[in-house]
């Protein structure tokens, strides 16, 4: 099925389209990738396929092996449970660093506050036929959120990991299958960890941050580990 390219490049577009059909199981986790194949789905040459596979390499969504092509990454139980930890790790490790930076900066806080209150509203108002841009900006805000959270440490490199281990690689696989409770909750949980960055309690902000990760970390890997069963 041929799909719109008139937004952005013709690159971005078809980035655009092969990350929609990944996360919706149209191409599915572990198919291999026909670059000829692609081009005559999305009605373009092979170049804009070929660079838009090279972002979503760079993003590990796409993996590339010598003499044996490319393939969807397979997300295991185990890699949520490293990325996870990696993830903990990092927003633990700077945490008063980062409650000074907001504390003296109102526009962080302001960029936190829309996040969280553009977040909400999004997932408040997902049903089973929003439009599957809603859903990628569902994953994009939650990204954003702590990505900002991790620039207030003002530490480039720990910014750099953070991208590195891609910690959103899982919403590619979850695709309208966790709760709406649950995704709404989350958001409530990014509340809960602002509020406490705001009150400068590092207690309370180590604990919001250790209860929101873990609580993520719970729900991803049981749906994974429901597919290896069924």
């Amino acid at each position: 099925m041929e799909k719109q390219t008139t937004k952005l490049t013709l690159a971005d577009t078809i980035y655009s389209n092969i990350r929609e059909d990944i996360t919706q199981h149209v191409i599915k986790p572990g198919e291999k990738i026909n670059v000829k194949e692609l081009s005559k789905r999305y009605g373009v040459s092979e170049t804009p396929v070929k660079f838009a596979l090279n972002r979503l390499i760079s993003e590990k969504i796409i993996e590339n092996f010598p003499r044996q092509g490319m393939k969807v990454h397979s997300v295991t139980s185990e890699e949520v449970d490293e990325i996870f930890d990696t993830r903990l790790m990092l927003d633990l490790y700077y945490l008063k660093q980062i409650i000074l930076t907001v504390s003296f900066n109102d526009s962080l806080k302001n960029e936190f506050r829309k996040n969280i209150e553009e977040h909400l509203q999004l997932v408040t108002d997902l049903c089973p036929e929003s439009p599957i841009e809603d859903y990628l900006r569902n994953y994009e805000l939650d990204y954003k959120f702590h990505e900002l959270y991790l620039k207030c440490s003002g530490n480039q490199k720990l910014v750099e990991i953070f991208h590195y281990i891609n910690p959103f690689l899982y919403s590619n696989f979850i695709f309208r299958r966790q709760s709406k409770v649950k995704d709404i909750s989350g958001v409530k949980e990014h509340f809960v960890i602002l509020d406490a960055i705001l009150a400068e309690d590092e207690v309370a902000l180590r604990d919001a941050l250790t209860v929101h990760i873990m609580n993520a970390k719970t729900a991803i890997g049981l749906i994974l580990k429901v597919d290896k069963i069924i």
